[in-house]
C-alpha cells in the first residue's frame, strides 16, 4: 500500500544510570557527539526522512531537552513533549503517544542511539520509511558468538553477503528464533509501526520487573499470524547505542570534525 509517514515518537525517558554521575545533571541524549548533542543528530535524521511532527517522550528529570529543541520551528518541524516516569519499560513511550499518532503509521526512535549511513547511499531511516510493511525495524547483524550485551534479538540471519550486505527478512512465527544460528538480527533502535501496536501492547502483560517491552508486544502480534520486516544496516553504516561510556566514546571518535 502507498503511504507517507510524517510522524515520529522519540523515546528519551531512560535514567542513564550506566553513565552516571554525569547523567545526574545532563541527559545522556544531550551529550555532545561531533558538534551537536546525540539527540540533535536524530532530529536531522528524522527531518531527512520526511518526518515533520515529533513527540518526545521524556522524564521529568530532563527539562534540558524541551529547553534546547523548543517548538521545532528552527528545524522546520513541529515538536511536542510528554512526560513519562522512568522504569515503565521500552514499550511505555509508545503507549504514551497513542492518541497523538492519530491512528497513522509512525517512526519510533530511541534517542540514545546514533545512526549514520554511508555518504553514497540512501540513509538507513529513509530506507525503512520507504518500506511498505505494516511493521518494520532496522537491524544490525552480529555473529551469534559475539553479540554485545543488552541487544534485543529478533532471529537468525543468513551469512552476510558481500557488497550491499545481508538481505531484508520477513519474520513470521516460524522464523522468529535464533537458536543455533551463526548470525543474528538485533534491533537497531528505529521502527516503523502501525496502529496495531497499541492493541498489541495493551494485550501484552508487563514482565516480572513491572516493565512493558515493545518486543514482547511484537512477538504477540507475530504469533497471531503477522510478520515483521527486518531491514539490516549496510556494511558501511554506523550505529552507536550510546547508553554506556565505551560506545559513546566510539561515537565521539567517529564523528570528530
Amino acid at each position: 500500500m502507498s503511504r507517507t509517514i510524517t510522524r515520529a515518537v522519540v523515546a528519551v525517558g531512560g535514567a542513564g544510570t550506566k553513565m552516571a554521575p554525569i547523567t545526574r545533571i545532563m541527559p545522556k541524549e544531550m551529550l555532545p557527539a561531533g558538534r551537536m548533542p546525540i539527540l540533535e543528530h536524530l532530529v536531522h535524521e528524522l527531518c531527512a526522512a520526511g518526518i515533520t511532527d515529533v513527540m518526545f517522550v521524556i522524564s521529568s528529570r530532563k527539562p534540558q531537552i524541551p529547553a534546547y529543541f523548543g517548538s521545532g520551528a528552527a528545524y522546520g518541524m513541529d515538536f511536542s513533549y510528554r512526560v513519562q516516569d522512568d522504569g515503565a519499560g521500552p514499550g511505555a513511550p509508545v503507549l504514551a503517544a497513542e492518541t497523538w499518532t492519530a491512528s497513522l503509521p509512525f517512526v519510533l526512535a530511541f534517542g540514545d542511539n546514533l545512526i549514520r549511513g554511508t555518504a553514497d547511499s540512501q540513509a538507513p531511516l529513509q530506507r525503512l520509511v520507504g518500506d511498505t510493511a505494516d511493521c518494520s525495524v532496522l537491524t544490525r547483524v552480529f555473529p551469534a558468538d559475539s553479540i554485545p550485551a543488552h541487544e534485543t534479538l529478533l532471529g537468525a540471519a543468513a551469512v552476510p553477503q558481500t557488497g550491499s550486505g545481508p538481505a531484508a527478512v520477513a519474520f513470521g512465527r516460524d522464523l522468529l528464533d535464533h537458536a543455533g544460528a551463526r548470525w543474528v538480527h538485533a534491533c537497531a533502535a528505529r521502527w516503523v509501526l502501525g496502529p496495531f501496536v497499541f492493541d498489541a501492547l495493551h494485550a501484552c502483560p508487563p514482565r516480572a520487573n513491572g516493565e512493558l517491552y515493545l518486543i514482547d508486544a511484537i512477538r504477540h502480534w507475530i504469533a497471531a499470524g503477522n510478520t515483521l520486516t527486518a531491514l539490516p544496516l549496510k556494511p558501511g553504516d554506523l550505529r552507536f547505542n550510546c547508553d554506556n561510556w565505551e560506545t559513546y566514546h566510539d561515537a565521539v571518535a567517529a564523528l570528530r570534525p
